[in-house]
Formats: C-alpha cells, structure tokens, sequence
C-alpha cells in the first residue's frame, strides 16, 4: 500500500490569504503540464467524486480558462477567469470567478442580507513550481477579497478538496 505524501494548506496570519504546498515525484514540466495542458487537466482536478466535463484553457497573458467540475450528484461546478504572469514553467496566476456555481454555494461566501451580499466570488490563484531532487513542489497562494472567504474555504473542506485533486495527481503522473 502507497501513501499520498501529506498537503500543507494553512492561512496566512493577518491576511486574507491561504498557501497550500504539495511535492510531487515528477519533472517540473510534467506537473506544470498536468496544470497548464486541457486534457491533462481534466482528468485529475477536483476532489475524488468530481469529475471535469469542460476544461479550456489559453496559456497566456489575459488568457481566458474555463474548468467546469461535476459532483457524483451532477451537480456542476463552472469556474472562470483570466491567466495572468505566465513563467513557463515556473508558474502562473489565474484569477478565479466562482459565480457560476450553485446558489447555495455562492451562499456560503454571500450571505443574503449581508454587506457581501451579491458582490463577486472571485479569488486569485499564484500557482509556483520548485524544481527539487527528482521531485516538483507546487506551491498555491491563494488570495480572497475578504478575510471571511478564506475561513469558509478551510470550514467547507478546501484542505481535504485539494488533497483529494492531489491524489489523482499522484496516480497519473506515475503512469
């Protein structure tokens, strides 16, 4: 039997940030490929029982993506946004629109009746690759507009979310 090596997912003291960290045992171009290629991408990204029925992605600056994640349930999940800071294959940023999501997740972070009501659910994603011996570390700062999305992000199982996207990682990049 296989371990998964662990996650790091924390938030960033004093700000409306969370970093996650991830080793993997692969080249820097065969996880920045696994991040940056449609149809590598779709077959690992979500947790264990998501699948992607869309993913487009244009690697470059202001380029437009689009990822759209189904539950088991069929419940569907689109994200959108824009890829920015391309540095191939070091990294990149993609800025995150969440709005297409289901009412009752959009509820989580909006609240009816709150100053946050209807404003956007939109975050930033800097996502960072470290060469290492043999391995690649992948690093995510995450940034969200308020302080209140980060602690809902950890409270609904974005720790878990990950690990789980990161297992299925794990198992094509071993192919």
């Amino acid at each position: 039997m296989t371990t998964n090596p662990p996650v790091e997912f924390f938030a960033v003291e004093g700000k409306s940030q969370t970093v996650l960290r991830r080793t993997f045992a692969a080249s820097i171009e065969a996880v920045y490929d696994a991040w940056t290629v449609p149809a590598i991408l779709q077959r690992w990204w979500g947790p264990l029982d998501h699948s992607v029925s869309e993913c487009r992605l244009q690697l470059r600056e202001g380029g437009p993506y689009r990822i759209v994640m189904e539950s088991s349930d069929h419940r569907r999940y689109p994200m959108v946004g824009t890829v920015h800071d391309v540095r191939s294959p070091h990294g990149f940023t993609i800025i995150v629109n969440l709005d297409e999501h289901p009412a009752d997740f959009i509820e989580c972070f909006r609240p009816k009746g709150t100053p946050l009501e209807g404003v956007t659910v939109e975050w930033s994603y800097e996502v960072t690759f470290h060469e290492v011996v043999r391995s690649t570390t992948v690093e995510i700062l995450a940034s969200y507009p308020v302080t209140r999305d980060r602690d809902v992000v950890i409270e609904r199982g974005g720790p878990q979310g990950w690990s789980q996207s990161f297992w299925k990682l794990d198992a094509l990049l071993a192919r």
